[in-house]
């Protein structure tokens, strides 16, 4: 006699989660008995390798060098130390760390003493770009090293209501002239995307849903006394389009303790951002993430996975 299996059926809530790992062929998203990943999106270069280059005119000294990574939600814990004397009237260079999958940037930290590397580049530098010492030596005041990773995972907020995950492939088929059905049907199109409402409206992971916007915090004094700190995001020109790895992590209602994951490899955010404001309810966002393709990953899981534990 046929009956409900209960086990099968899915009704948690879901959190999302941006700049999870991307696991390896095979593998799957790893989460703690909590459902939280565990794995960072975003690992530390390799101690930068440096030389030196002629140029300036500053005393001979041994320069300590230390890189990271960055990506769209922050950015990774320092390399492990690197050291070089330069003899006078030379500059310090420090190779970029190879490119990696997630990474969109690299910071550059010098120091003049172990230990004390503080950040020399005003903005971050593009991975493929190696970085020379000013001539005027090195800038003094610019942050020290971070202390934590925030490349990733990051929690992106709880999720209102369902979750939709899409799966949508556009099969086409193929006839011969002698035969009046289709001999043959090809995979040539798909799109993958998840689509949620977030209850939680933190400006700082805006940057990850909008595409056209610029995050950013500061202190204006034109307004009243005790209230002149704000966050904005602001809108508006050509900008590269953020792309991330993301995952909704549910608990299983029925199976305390185990969870049901779906990811994409590499997606952007293709919902238009709309942000509503009630007194009867809280403002929630509505997101959703479009995959992109791995090519590099091999046939069959180059978009995403969706996995439980039963």
């Amino acid at each position: 006699m046929a009956y409900v299996d209960k086990t099968k059926i899915h009704q948690g809530p879901g959190s999302l989660w941006l700049g999870v790992a991307v696991p390896a062929t095979g593998a799957r998203l790893t989460i703690d008995v909590n459902g939280n990943p565990t794995a960072l999106a975003l690992a530390a270069p390799a101690a930068p390798a440096l030389s030196s280059v002629a140029g300036g005119s500053l005393a001979a000294a041994t320069y300590y060098v230390k890189a990271t990574y960055v990506n769209i939600l922050g950015e990774t814990t320092p390399s492990a130390e690197s050291s070089l004397a330069v003899a006078a009237n030379n500059l310090p260079q420090v190779a970029t760390p190879p490119v990696v999958a997630g990474a969109t940037g690299w910071n550059v930290y010098i120091a003049t003493a172990a230990g004390q590397e503080t950040l020399q580049n005003a903005a971050p530098l593009a991975l493929g770009q190696a970085f020379v010492l000013p001539a005027t030596g090195l800038v003094a005041g610019l942050a020290a090293v971070p202390a934590a990773n925030s490349a990733g995972p990051v929690f992106a907020g709880a999720v209102s209501g369902a979750t939709t995950v899409l799966m949508s492939p556009k099969i086409e088929t193929i006839a011969a002239d002698q035969v009046t059905a289709p001999i043959d049907a090809r995979l040539t199109a798909e799109e993958e995307s998840i689509e949620a409402d977030i209850m939680e409206t933190d400006y700082a992971r805006f940057r990850a849903y909008v595409a056209n916007g610029v995050y950013a915090t500061g202190n204006d004094t034109t307004l009243p006394a005790g209230f002149q700190t704000y966050e904005e995001i602001s809108f508006g020109g050509l900008l590269q389009i953020p792309q991330l790895s993301v995952a909704v992590i549910s608990p299983r209602q029925e199976a305390p303790g185990k969870f049901i994951v779906s990811q994409l490899y590499n997606a952007y955010q293709a919902q238009a951002l709309s942000v509503p404001f009630s007194k009867e309810k809280p403002s929630t966002v509505k997101v959703k993430f479009v995959a992109l393709a791995l090519p590099s990953r091999v046939a069959g899981d180059q978009v995403g996975k969706i996995y439980r534990q039963p």
